[in-house]
């Protein structure tokens, strides 16, 4: 499935003193006027039902992944520039739209994948072409399974990562619900890769809904360059208000690495019985502590245990929401990663919302500044086919980015032809 590699522990940026834990973590809205019009086309296929976005700082390169399961066009990835200037404005350009595909170059077939979430794996060579990690909510009540799977150049599908079989879907005993399945990915610094459920598996709990209580669904932990799974731990989630309405739920939409041990998730409660006339929902963020946490991989079902005594989960603290963030928009922002830092004690963190391929609907982005983190990544060391120890240098943008795609802007700018440029009203 992937070259074997000697690999060591790698590290993007500066760690704060201490455990992240211990750090004071805020998060407060910058920017969030910019966003990008439901029409929005790259190379006429919609830009929209945006569920995972990822931003390489090596690199200095984006991709964002569409929950499309091939209704409307194939299942695809758009390759992105994105531009924050000093003030935090927001300029997306879209370089292609890669569609996923079989081996020999046949466009997969849609109806089998609806993607929730992509990492972007360090090229390696820095300038070479980069692999993606991905989850898949899969098609389950039409028996696509869900999983976590790996990208190559081109957008060509490869194997996907063995996990336990207590996983797989057999509907109403065991496995995710449909459309409730992998929705959140975070690549750690040492190449391990934490995939998160959005509720909790059949055979563990209810959807998490006013009155359930607390319910746990599950973070699957995984080796990158093995495709194996190496435990499964136990991820809480608090019924929502009842002033949300009896049909609200929350969800576990993102997970977000800041190193080895610690993940900034995103969770969304969804309010469906709102007047308006398009989805709403609430973000909610929260610090989390992998260590300490039990490994369930063993417990085949959570039904009847107690979290403290027969299982530890994994630690949550509440960072912020749509209020103490400033006025966050009420839309569900589904799409997250850290981009580059702010300064040296601020980090960005880039958001997209799922306007679920609604035209009329556009893409919301937030700009969100936070403090007490300072994220890291895996690092490709100069000259080497390796992940190695961080090296403070800064590539420029040229450096980076894939020749591929420096070839096709050097040959749109000689035809006098731009990339498509999505922010902002009209779009297209």
């Amino acid at each position: 499935m992937r070259c074997s590699r000697i690999v060591s522990l790698a590290s993007l940026m500066l760690v704060v003193s201490g455990a992240a834990a211990q750090a004071q973590v805020t998060a407060k809205v910058l920017n969030q006027d910019d966003y990008i019009d439901g029409f929005a086309r790259v190379e006429g296929l919609e830009f929209g039902g945006i569920s995972g976005i990822d931003y390489d700082q090596q690199s200095k390169f984006w991709y964002v992944v569409s929950n499309d399961t091939g209704s409307t066009a194939p299942v695809r990835f758009f390759a992105m520039e994105i531009r924050i200037d000093e003030y935090g404005n927001i300029l997306f350009n879209s370089d292609e739209v890669q569609r996923l595909n079989h081996p020999n170059g046949d466009i997969y077939e849609p109806g089998h994948h609806s993607p929730g979430a992509v990492r972007i794996i360090p090229p390696d060579p820095v300038g070479d072409e980069p692999y993606l990690i991905w989850t898949s909510e899969g098609v389950l009540n039409k028996g696509y399974k869900d999983g976590v799977f790996q990208m190559c150049t081109g957008a060509t599908f490869m194997d996907g990562f063995v996990t336990s079989p207590h996983l797989k879907f057999v509907e109403g005993e065991q496995g995710a619900r449909d459309s409730r399945s992998l929705e959140s990915l975070a690549l750690l610094p040492n190449m391990e890769i934490i995939a998160g459920y959005e509720q909790a598996l059949t055979q563990d709990g209810p959807p998490c809904t006013p009155g359930t209580g607390t319910t746990y669904t599950r973070l699957i932990h995984l080796d990158y360059f093995k495709a194996d799974q190496l435990d499964e731990m136990a991820y809480p989630l608090e019924a929502p208000d009842a002033k949300y309405g009896e049909k609200s739920e929350r969800s576990l939409v993102e997970l977000v690495a800041v190193n080895d041990n610690t993940l900034v998730a995103v969770e969304s409660i969804t309010m469906p019985e709102s007047k308006n006339r398009f989805e709403k929902a609430r973000t909610e963020l929260y610090l989390v502590e992998l260590d300490g946490a039990s490994d369930i991989t063993a417990l085949d079902s959570l039904k009847g245990l107690e979290a403290g005594k027969d299982f530890v989960p994994v630690k949550k603290t509440f960072i912020a929401d749509n209020d103490s963030m400033g006025g966050l928009r009420q839309v569900p922002f589904k799409a997250a990663t850290f981009g580059p830092m702010i300064d040296d004690e601020r980090a960005s963190l880039v958001m997209l919302s799922d306007n679920g391929l609604n035209e009329y609907m556009p893409t919301y982005v937030a700009y969100i500044e936070m403090t007490g983190v300072q994220p890291r990544r895996p690092y490709v060391q100069e000259g080497s086919r390796v992940y190695g120890q961080y090296e403070e240098r800064d590539l420029n943008t040229e450096q980076g980015t894939p020749q591929r795609f420096r070839i096709t802007r050097e040959l749109k700018e000689k035809q006098g032809k731009e990339t498509n440029q999505l922010t902002g009203e009209g779009a297209s």
